[in-house]
């Protein structure tokens, strides 16, 4: 390796080695690395690490996969079929491969073991801080996507009432029932039975109403038909359950999961179940994807699928799938930890873990985008599970799994969060590290308690996953692009080389490509998610 001076004197822009939470909440998740001192650190690098080639290739793989993943279906619909989504997968998956090949060699440069001090180590104090506002707001707005996972499970979970069909009427839950038209004209101009459309209403009013003495319990007096009728009517569920209890609204049971399960997991200083979180993640990315391929191969009667696109329909619509795929491919934040953590932190046997964990990610990704695409066509919803039945029992697993996944990976990302934005206010005070217990314990239930608040307030008025994507996607390729290309260009210019040798032009054209296509995905993606999404 050619002699590199990346200026990495910390204490030029006011940084400490001790900044609070921010170096050890930014670890990954079973991630053992060793203390940085010059007594443990060999003399040409970092120290030395516990974790095997394998163990490195199952962490990497587990920082990849993700609620991302429900989104996959629909990110090939709008890529514009299955040849379009493969082969914007396969294009993509160089540049990823490759930027977290360059984060490892910059962090090798630099002596740095987080993806945000490598940045600030190799590109300066402006870009660092961009890269820290950039992590914060990333994983902002992944919790907010979180909770809005947990409300589709939840209310996917609530299997509607369903009556017997009747001619004429609307549908309601997969049934169709009576208007209450219908039941109107029936109650003023029939004199017999009621119609099987309206038993079931009736019954369902009737034993709503048990405590009353009232003759309606009978259909024996003519002369109450028409009240009876018309709540009978009115009393079933409308289209979208508008008449469902209180206590299963979908923003009830949002915050109920969240205050009672979330916040309590946010607020300590400590990450002692990450080992729990990621098998939890693991387990329900693969049966996810499981379910999504068998439920192609042997779909139900009722599922068939709208319209197989089979081509974009124009250059735009490929790229507004670029979104989904940077946020399910992003695990360069984490990559750095994972690379110092290995025992023998080499570029070359880096080189072979990232390709080997994320061709096994894209064979994840590829079977659930493919399979869920085919199964609901155009017709798939951005989190693809809502497009099963609710009845469905092994559908119905698969949203248990999910919904435990995310209400323990959330802490984690709020951990990473809370830690970049503990750094920044500590730098923009000129604090140290607080020894007094009680002022760090405040600040931290604060910062915790404003970003659970505005995070649920978000989730509760956001419809869907897919346009917190839509807008996080741009960040994720601001990581996985961007400040990669930026650290390779910087890394390259530092050396101290009288002539360049072609390598070397490459290696910084590179790079400039790199910065250039991520800034056009993040602009060309982020344009779109305000002006398409977010105001439409």
């Amino acid at each position: 390796m050619a002699q590199v001076s990346i200026n990495s004197d910390l204490g030029e822009w006011g940084l400490s080695t001790d900044s609070g939470e921010r170096a050890r909440l930014l670890q990954s998740p079973s991630v053992d690395i060793a203390p940085k001192s010059e007594g443990e650190a060999p003399p040409g690098g970092l120290g030395r690490g516990t974790t095997s080639t394998l163990g490195a290739i199952f962490i990497v793989v587990n920082a990849c996969l993700g609620a991302g993943l429900l989104n996959f279906p629909a990110a090939f619909s709008t890529a514009g079929g299955v040849a379009a989504g493969i082969t914007l997968q396969m294009a993509m998956l160089v540049f990823i491969i490759s930027g977290l090949v360059i984060l490892a060699y910059c962090s090798q440069a630099s002596n740095e073991r987080t993806y945000q001090e490598v940045v600030w180590a190799v590109c300066g104090k402006l870009t660092g801080v961009l890269c820290e506002v950039a992590i914060a707001t990333y994983t902002f707005g992944t919790c907010i996507a979180f909770l809005i996972i947990i409300g589709d499970q939840q209310d996917k979970s609530e299997v509607p009432p369903q009556y017997p069909p009747s001619p004429g009427g609307h549908a309601v839950g997969g049934k169709e029932h009576g208007t209450p038209a219908q039941g109107l004209a029936w109650a003023r101009h029939s004199s017999g039975s009621p119609p099987s459309w309206l038993l079931g209403p009736l019954d369902r009013w009737r034993s709503q109403q048990r405590w009353r003495t009232t003759p309606c319990s009978s259909l024996a007096s003519r002369s109450l038909l028409p009240p009876c009728a018309v709540i009978a009517v009115m009393a079933k569920e409308p289209e979208g359950a508008g008449g469902s209890p209180w206590y299963t609204d979908r923003k009830f049971t949002i915050s109920l999961t969240a205050f009672l399960f979330i916040l309590p997991l946010s607020i300590p200083r400590e990450i002692g179940f990450q080992k729990y979180a990621s098998f939890l993640s693991v387990v329900g990315t693969w049966y996810v994807t499981a379910i999504v391929i068998i439920k192609y191969i042997w779909p139900d009667k009722e599922m068939t699928p709208a319209d197989i696109l089979n081509r974009p329909a124009s250059w735009i619509a490929v790229f507004n799938a670029m979104p989904t795929i940077c946020f399910g491919f992003q695990c360069h934040v984490s990559s750095v930890p994972v690379f110092n953590s290995m025992r023998r932190p080499e570029v070359k046997t880096w080189g072979g873990v990232v390709t080997a964990a994320m061709v096994i990610a894209l064979a994840v990704y590829m079977g659930t985008g493919i399979c869920g695409f085919l199964t609901f066509g155009a017709a798939v919803d951005p989190d693809v599970l809502l497009s099963y039945p609710s009845e469905d029992m092994a559908v119905a697993v698969a949203r248990a799994f999910i919904i435990l996944s995310v209400l323990t990976s959330y802490p984690i990302l709020h951990f990473c969060g809370r830690a970049v934005v503990e750094g920044l206010w500590l730098r923009y005070q000129g604090m140290p590290v607080e020894e007094d217990v009680g002022r760090e314990r405040r600040r931290r239930v604060l910062q915790t308690l404003v970003w659970f608040l505005l995070t649920l307030l978000l989730a509760l008025f956001i419809p869907d996953i897919g346009k917190v994507i839509s807008v996080i996607g741009g960040l994720a390729a601001c990581f996985i692009f961007v400040f990669p290309g930026l650290c390779l260009i910087q890394a390259k210019l530092s050396e101290m080389e009288e002539v360049k040798p072609a390598s070397w032009w490459a290696m910084v054209s590179y790079g400039v490509l790199l910065v250039t296509l991520g800034a056009f995905i993040f602009g060309q993606t982020t344009a779109n998610a305000i002006f398409v999404d977010l105001l439409a």
